[in-house]
């Protein structure tokens, strides 16, 4: 089974080095990230920058530390998303910029989003060929800090979606969610997540870590330019070299979790065991966990370990 580092929201003592920010790093280096990271490494860093009115996306401090971690084990960082030029202002709005967190802010793709890498994929779900994103690509390892939340069309938005619709071209987003108006379009969206996902992630092999930040949990993505309460309390962090056994470890935890009133759990009378977003967003999130184990990118099958 592949490990899953857990850092919980709850400190076990009132001290400093109980506090999240600081006690996540411990689940990060446990996983193994100097043996992810060579020293010279170029580090992309795959984060949601949130937009302009939303505010449930990765605090600064929690980016913050972890730029300086992989610092400390010789690599390179910079931070990575979608979106071309005008997401980067979105970021600094937001709080991310190389002042609050250290490293320099790109978007994934270039500019104008049109430096790409395209990959075949024999095996592909949906699609046989991906189109890359440029500066991911070209990375010499990868690190995924993934809020995870809801989504409209994935109902659950994680590593997966932060990978695929994060690290693509705007031609891909647009056949992904194309697919929504075919005939199973809600399985066939999360599958085609998972295509994307292998086109990027093989690149990578054991030069890969996620990470997931299991806190302000909501039903929307962070590229809403709203927020709404969290229906689920704060959790924790989780820390995997397998993206698959992290994102079903993180669902677990989140469906096991108790509602917060007044959120959207009162409206659906959720209650800690129900499959959440399943019953928020009408979609199986584990649908694209299941798709990504198809394809070799990781086991569902997990150890769950609390630092």
């Amino acid at each position: 089974m592949s490990q899953v580092y857990f850092a919980s929201a709850q400190p076990k003592t009132l001290e400093r080095s109980s506090s999240l920010p600081l006690k996540f790093l411990e689940a990060v280096r446990k996983v193994g990230i100097s043996d992810v990271i060579a020293k010279g490494d170029l580090v992309a860093i795959k984060l949601h920058f949130g937009v302009v009115g939303g505010f449930r996306a990765i605090r600064p401090q929690f980016v913050r530390n972890l730029v300086s971690l992989v610092k400390e084990v010789g690599g390179k960082p910079f931070i990575v998303d979608t979106w071309g030029i005008g997401h980067v202002d979105d970021a600094v709005a937001n709080g991310l910029a190389y002042e609050t967190i250290g490293a320099p802010l790109l978007p994934t793709s270039g500019i104008k989003e049109n430096d790409l890498r395209k990959v075949k994929l024999d095996d592909g779900l949906v699609f046989k060929e991906v189109e890359v994103a440029g500066n991911v690509y070209d990375a010499d390892a990868f690190v995924v800090f993934s809020h995870s939340k809801g989504h409209d069309s994935s109902s659950y938005a994680g590593a997966l979606k932060n990978v695929s619709i994060g690290c693509c071209s705007r031609s891909m987003r647009r056949a992904i969610h194309g697919l929504e108006s075919q005939e199973g379009g809600a399985q066939k969206f999360q599958w085609g997540m998972a295509d994307i996902a292998a086109a990027v992630l093989r690149k990578f092999g054991k030069k890969q870590l996620h990470v997931n930040y299991l806190m302000d949990i909501t039903e929307f993505c962070d590229c809403a330019d709203w927020s709404t309460t969290p229906f689920a309390p704060d959790i924790g962090i989780l820390a995997s070299r397998d993206v698959v056994a992290i994102e079903a470890a993180s669902l677990d935890l989140i469906n096991k979790a108790p509602p917060v009133p007044w959120s959207v759990a009162d409206k659906y009378n959720l209650k800690a065991g129900d499959n959440k977003f399943m019953i928020i967003q009408g979609k199986d999130p584990f649908i694209q966990v299941r798709a990504a184990e198809k394809l070799g990118l990781g086991s569902s099958k997990y150890e769950l370990i609390e630092i």
